[in-house]
């Protein structure tokens, strides 16, 4: 199998396991309960998708003067966008851009140095 395929299938297998353990309510073991709280940031990422395609990233209660921000396909596990933007004296930005598919679900991530990992929620992009 290559390694890429390995690495996929054991995120999968693991997402599954903590999963199925969180909805039962059992803890997850140490070191994954440190890697899933570790370094989530308290800042607000948005992601609207408009019905061209069209979308935007919002991000508000930013302490970084950067930031990274990727665009996720989920249902590919891919990433389809990638920007840097600079943020606002109120620690905030907003990004335009298109491009997207449809019937696809996607997801907006950020890093900062000053905050950490953010994500937005998954958005399903439907055509009609």
């Amino acid at each position: 199998m290559k390694p890429a395929l390995r690495w996929r299938l054991w995120l999968m297998t693991t997402g599954a396991v903590l999963g199925l353990l969180a909805t039962i309510g059992v803890a997850p073991p140490a070191s994954a309960s440190t890697a899933a709280s570790q370094g989530w940031g308290d800042a607000d990422l948005t992601l609207r998708i408009f019905d061209d395609g069209d979308y935007r990233v919002r991000g508000e209660g930013y302490e970084a003067h950067r930031v990274q921000i990727w665009i996720i396909n989920e249902s590919q596990n891919r990433v389809v966008d990638e920007f840097s933007a600079r943020t606002d004296d109120d620690g905030d930005f907003a990004i335009r851009d298109d491009g997207l598919r449809c019937d696809r679900t996607y997801r907006a991530v950020s890093y900062s140095g000053d905050d950490d990992w953010n994500v937005s929620s998954a958005v399903r992009f439907h055509c009609d």
